[in-house]
């Protein structure tokens, strides 16, 4: 009974991670995809430890640690290169808007 609840957790988690790939390659947005990176990170580290469970084997521990650890570091890397690129944009925007503007003109 709990092999067959494994396998179908499995079959989930597989089916997440083609959503994640889908919305990884179609995502309208960075943010989108840096999510749809996320949801497949920890898809991932769910199989594998399913398949730890399945095969009653502890050797896969390290493995899970890796992984996670990759994906949270991987998604903050993201984020932060997101949160930078669109603060440089925002100075220069409201740099070329103050050169755009004449000077005021004194009577």
């Amino acid at each position: 009974m709990i092999q067959a609840v494994l396998i179908l957790c499995l079959g989930g988690l597989t089916l997440a991670i083609l959503l994640g790939l889908f919305r990884l390659a179609r995502g309208p947005t960075v943010l989108d995809r840096i999510l749809a990176f996320d949801l497949i990170a920890t898809s991932a580290v769910g199989m594998v430890v399913l398949l730890s469970v399945l095969w009653r084997t502890a050797v896969y521990l390290e493995l899970i640690l890796i992984f996670s650890l990759l994906g949270f570091v991987s998604t903050v890397a993201f984020v932060f290169h997101l949160h930078r690129t669109r603060e440089q944009r925002r100075i220069k925007a409201a740099a070329d808007a103050c050169a755009s503007t004449p000077p005021p003109r004194w009577p």
